[in-house]
């Protein structure tokens, strides 16, 4: 003989409770993590600001490099975001300083790649939009670890006799991931 088991209005009753306590747990916790990785702290140098990431390694800088952060959490090649400035005559265009950068970055990084440059609109701003790869290999000869492929993307901002230059590079299998969290502190410099 089969009994059919029947629920009260309290078994319901906690199932939906259940079930809406863990959603809501779950948004708590989703916006609780979001915060915590857009978490940023205050940066300034040379009439430049930014919210930096909070967390992230931030490096002593030379010559035209203003800021250098590292995430040292990122899989495979470090998550870096840089801002340099440099000094340029008034009537040098975007396009011959990007060639400048382009020609910096090939004779520094290994295996140096430009995969597109262009002018691009930066949250209001004009800016010359310059995407590489290259290959990041450690030095040190007793560490056995494959070369990583690191893509990056620059913006050089042009104005009165300077150029700003922002930096985004990361492993190439984080890149697009990242790239979010980027957008976030390219859209907080002020210069």
């Amino acid at each position: 003989m089969q009994q059919s088991k029947q629920l009260s209005l309290g078994d319901r009753y906690a199932e939906i409770t259940v079930v809406t306590v863990t959603i809501i747990a779950l948004v708590i916790g989703w916006f609780y993590k979001s915060s915590i990785e857009n978490a940023s702290l205050p940066f300034s140098a040379e009439g430049i600001s930014a919210e930096a990431p909070k967390g992230w390694i931030q490096f002593q800088t030379s010559g035209d490099e203003l800021f250098r952060a590292v995430d040292i959490n990122s899989k495979g090649f470090g998550t870096t975001y840089t801002i340099s400035k440099i000094i340029i005559a008034d009537d040098v265009p975007a396009l011959e300083v990007s060639s400048l950068v382009a020609l910096n970055h090939a004779q520094n990084l290994l295996a140096f790649r430009v995969l597109s440059q262009q002018e691009v609109q930066v949250y209001g701003r004009t800016a010359y939009e310059l995407d590489y790869v290259y290959v990041e290999s450690n030095p040190d000869l007793t560490h056995s670890e494959m070369p990583k492929i690191v893509r990056g993307t620059d913006y050089i901002f042009v104005s009165n006799g300077e150029a700003v230059i922002v930096s985004y590079q990361a492993d190439e299998k984080n890149y697009d991931v990242d790239l979010s969290r980027f957008l976030l502190f390219l859209r907080s410099i002020k210069f």
